[in-house]
């Protein structure tokens, strides 16, 4: 089944008509789990690190020691 955007909302919108509060909670919540899961499948690559730039706060050298261990890890693995 592929859809446009507009049609996959309109098809969306229309099964959720009628549905009590509760149930239109579920379908949301639903929505942002395969949302998240999707996210997960990106854990560790560039793009979701780089989401993240300038959020991380260390103290002094403690970046320097996390980077050091994860490579040491790598090189334990291979």
């Amino acid at each position: 089944m592929h859809l446009t955007e507009k049609e996959l909302t309109t098809a969306v919108s229309e099964k959720m008509k009628g549905l009590p509060e509760d149930a239109i909670k579920e379908v949301m919540d639903f929505i942002e789990f395969l949302r998240s899961k999707k996210e997960n499948g990106k854990k560790g690559t560039p793009e979701a690190i780089l989401k993240h730039v300038g959020t991380w706060k260390f103290e002094k050298g403690e970046l320097d020691n996390i980077l050091e261990d994860i490579q040491k890890f790598r090189e334990l693995e291979g």
